[in-house]
């Protein structure tokens, strides 16, 4: 079959395959292309390109997440990814954190308990976040700090657990 895709799209027209795992993977380029632009940009413009760059990858990976688990018989959300993780086990799926050792794991989910202080919060840690990252409660009421090299390493992670759960939940 011969067709011409304009722009992105989400189902081959002729085997029905849905292609998430490239558009996660091309959204995830463009957030370290943020991240390149950020070292050039004036201090202020490129700590928020980085945090920028945090939202967005974790966004994408929600996204991708959502959408490759759409057929499941249950709904699940991984803007919170311990507790996505916990879903998909006690649905005995694939363990989404399985490529990861300990240290990695956390460190992703703190990234993404950062992502929620951004979004929710305008950056300010607060108990919960000390609560759930076993963070420093001297760092009550103050910015979160989000380093480009962190970032880096989240996407490096989140490439990892997209792979993981692509290969472990099979789409009809």
């Amino acid at each position: 079959m011969q067709y011409t895709i304009y722009g992105a799209f989400g189902f081959c027209p002729d085997c029905g395959a849905h292609n998430s795992l490239q558009i996660a993977n091309a959204n995830l380029d463009l957030v370290v292309r943020t991240l390149d632009l950020a070292k050039t940009a004036p201090p202020d413009v490129a700590a928020k390109l980085v945090e920028n760059a945090l939202e967005d990858a974790v966004s994408c990976f929600d996204g991708f997440g959502r959408e490759h688990c759409s057929a499941l018989p249950y709904k699940i959300s991984f803007q919170n990814i311990e507790g996505a993780r916990d879903r998909l086990l006690k649905e005995s799926a694939p363990d989404i954190a399985a490529g990861l050792d300990l240290a990695r794991w956390r460190f992703v989910c703190a990234q993404f308990q950062k992502r929620h202080l951004l979004a929710h919060k305008m950056g300010i840690i607060d108990a919960e976040f000390i609560a759930r990252t076993g963070a420093s409660p001297s760092l009550l009421g103050r910015k979160v700090s989000i380093s480009e090299q962190e970032v880096r390493a989240l996407v490096a992670d989140l490439r990892q657990i997209a792979n993981t759960l692509y290969r472990g939940i099979h789409r009809p």
